[in-house]
């Protein structure tokens, strides 16, 4: 989770402030710089192949590759001996060989060994009961910070009462429609002199596309404890500002609620409060946040973070704008948009074709051919053009529809 990152940025970041708030020189080799493991990992009952990252600090101004842990073998055993191995599918990135669910009254455990053959394991974590389910995620009109906007709720109930502590997390997909889309394209034919362009039907969708997000960088949680029911009503999880792009044309939210233990419900409560800015410079600093991860060969080892054991459940929102925002006019496009009638040949330089670089380089598309007053065609300039981007939705997302999606 990028809220671990965060908590490691802060400290870089500290130890750079105090560096440059000294009145006097100060050695930076003075600094004390521990090398320590990180590791995000969070187990679902979500029957699917899951993630292990693995990372590593490192020191302010160094490359940020030096903070992979790469070549790592990764493990999930349960307490019957079932066990889940896992390969690096991108740098620091472990993935599981096979799908499958965290289940009912079993307990996991995580074992890492890095290339340098040191070894990790997790306390035994137990599923937790799935009794709560999302019955709802809306929407209301808010005010956060003076921006006018819209909180995406949620509301879940557990008639069992044996949840109780809530995480959430949420993925985000956007409608983009290109503004000057066309069902034509320029194709080149020669890019050598004599320079020769074609228009063809497109063959590829390219005015409607799909941009999908995930919430990783905000901790959001809720706990039921105290009240009469654990039940979680119209709880915020997300603010958009109504100059959000994101909800332009028509977007939809996946809500997620992970059901946690306490202990896993304490520790990213703590890694929020530290990660915000006010924490960090409040005079009381929680220092390490410890996990529940040790080193085999020595326990007094620091290791940077949680392995976690959830339940999940989930709810679909859609929203258009002008359902969110009546009477207000849509939002500009993601990207300006300008249209040219580049030369097909340079009449300065006969051996150049700046219409033809524009196509290759994909800056670029058909938008219609280029006329005189009296309608007729124009051999050089030939075709008017348009910023590609705005001609060309799959600049900013996928043209393939989510199965999810309904319009």
């Amino acid at each position: 989770m990028d809220a671990l990152r965060t908590y490691l940025k802060w400290i870089l970041a500290l130890q750079s402030l105090m560096l440059i708030s000294c009145v006097e020189e100060f050695e930076p080799q003075n600094i004390s710089f521990e090398d320590l493991l990180v590791v995000e990992a969070t187990l679902t009952d979500e029957f699917k192949r899951h993630e292990v990252r693995l990372s590593r600090t490192f020191q302010f101004g160094d490359n940020p590759e030096a903070g992979i842990e790469r070549g790592a073998q990764v493990t999930i055993v349960d307490d019957i001996q079932n066990s889940y191995v896992f390969r690096e599918d991108g740098p620091g990135v472990y993935v599981s060989v096979n799908e499958f669910s965290a289940e009912q009254d079993r307990v996991y455990t995580l074992r890492v060994t890095t290339q340098n053959n040191k070894t990790y394991n997790s306390a035994a974590v137990k599923t937790p009961e799935h009794t709560a389910q999302v019955t709802g995620v809306s929407f209301k009109h808010s005010v956060n910070g003076g921006r006018e906007g819209i909180d995406i709720l949620v509301d879940s109930f557990d008639p069992m009462g044996n949840s109780r502590y809530y995480r959430y997390e949420f993925e985000e997909t956007q409608r983009i429609v290109a503004p000057y889309w066309g069902s034509r394209e320029i194709v080149v034919i020669s890019d050598v002199p004599p320079f020769q362009v074609d228009i063809i039907p497109r063959t590829e969708e390219r005015r409607t596309c799909y941009k999908t997000s995930t919430s990783d960088s905000d901790i959001v949680q809720t706990e039921t404890n105290g009240l009469s029911e654990d039940r979680v009503t119209k709880f915020p999880v997300k603010f958009i500002h109504k100059r959000d792009s994101v909800i332009r044309d028509r977007y939809s939210i996946l809500v997620k609620q992970h059901v946690q233990t306490l202990e896993a419900y304490t520790y990213y409560q703590t890694l929020n409060d530290f990660s915000s800015s006010e924490s960090v410079f409040s005079e009381n600093q929680p220092g390490f946040i410890n996990g529940n991860i040790v080193s085999e060969s020595n326990p007094d080892e620091k290791v940077l973070g949680f392995f976690e054991v959830n339940s999940v459940s989930s709810g679909r929102l859609f929203i258009n704008y002008r359902e969110a925002f009546p009477g207000e006019d849509q939002l500009p496009y993601f990207s300006p948009c300008s249209t040219s009638k580049p030369l097909l040949i340079d009449p300065e330089n006969l051996s150049i074709s700046p219409l033809i670089e524009q196509v290759k380089n994909g800056e670029v598309a058909y938008l219609q051919v280029n006329e005189d007053f009296f309608g007729n065609p124009v051999e050089n300039p030939p075709y008017e053009v348009v910023t590609r981007a705005c001609g060309d939705c799959t600049v900013f997302g996928t043209n393939v529809r989510p199965d999810f999606w309904t319009d």
